[in-house]
């Protein structure tokens, strides 16, 4: 593949037939597509434009291309490059709202306080898919694990906590929170996560217990179970079968500290459904 890329991509005039060549193509040939067409093009302005039009173009793995066309031209043009990823995260094609959102990930590493104000915008689009691109663009930008950035990332994720979506809250509580900023800043995440567990909001409560279901929670454990027992005591069923959840999977990981909990929470009248819910996948 990598072959028959180079030899569009050198002849003159031919690469307006690379979407034929990558058709159906896997992300490491359409890296390698971007990369190649990014050393020989003229300006910016070129990848800007050959992003807009392969951004309509039917094959996902053509419009994954114009993901990271619209990424490298984004110096030239910061609004042009960021219409082109905002239009992306909404694709039908889950693999193309996967490439836009980390695009957006990597340039919010790379610029972050311009990109930042742009993806403010993208929490109040109406589209769940081009928010739930923040959540991802939060999570790929933390693991620059720049600690100055822990408060900005997390408070601009923060209005999506009470966005019911199915979209959203599948890529933020388990995925953008706690698989990413709370392994990545444990001590700033669990603040907010303490924050925002005194909230009555049912969706945000599912957000912060499922937060602990993530890469990051097995290290929190002692701390985590300080907030779940809290939140084990709320009636909601949206909520309790959240920590069950998050119990059943810190199981799998700390069980030498979680299923103790567990026992206790089974003579505990008031959590003995929550442990009942946890002990079924344990």
């Amino acid at each position: 593949m990598h072959e028959a890329i180079d030899r569009v991509v050198v002849d003159e005039g031919g690469i307006d037939s690379l979407p034929e060549v990558l058709a159906g193509a896997r992300t490491g040939d359409i890296r390698y597509a971007v990369k190649r067409i990014a050393s020989v093009a003229e300006d910016g302005d070129e990848l800007l434009g050959r992003a807009e039009e392969w951004g309509g173009y039917p094959d996902p793995a053509v419009r994954q291309l114009a993901c990271g066309l619209a990424e490298e031209g984004y110096r030239a043009d910061r609004k042009r490059a960021v219409s082109v990823l905002r239009r992306l995260s909404d694709d039908p094609a889950s693999s193309v709202r996967d490439a836009a959102g980390r695009a957006c990930g990597r340039l919010l590493a790379r610029d972050f306080p311009h990109m930042l104000n742009e993806l403010y915008e993208f929490r109040t689009d109406p589209s769940p898919q081009v928010r739930r691109a923040t959540a991802i663009a939060a999570m790929i930008a933390g693991r620059e694990k720049r600690l100055e950035w822990a408060e900005p990332l997390l408070k601009l994720i923060e209005p999506l906590l009470a966005d019911r979506d199915p979209e959203v809250r599948r890529s933020l509580g388990p995925v953008a929170i706690g698989g990413g900023l709370l392994r990545d800043y444990p001590d700033v995440a669990f603040e907010y996560l303490v924050k925002w567990s005194t909230s009555n909001d049912e969706q945000v409560l599912w957000n912060v217990a499922m937060s602990f279901s993530g890469a990051g929670g097995p290290p929190l454990v002692k701390k985590a179970l300080i907030v779940l027992r809290r939140l084990s005591l709320d009636e909601r069923r949206y909520v309790w079968r959240a920590v069950a959840s998050a119990m059943w999977k810190l199981g799998r990981k700390r069980p030498e500290i979680v299923r103790p909990e567990i026992s206790r929470w089974l003579e505990d009248e008031r959590r003995v459904e929550v442990a009942r819910a946890a002990l079924k996948y344990l």
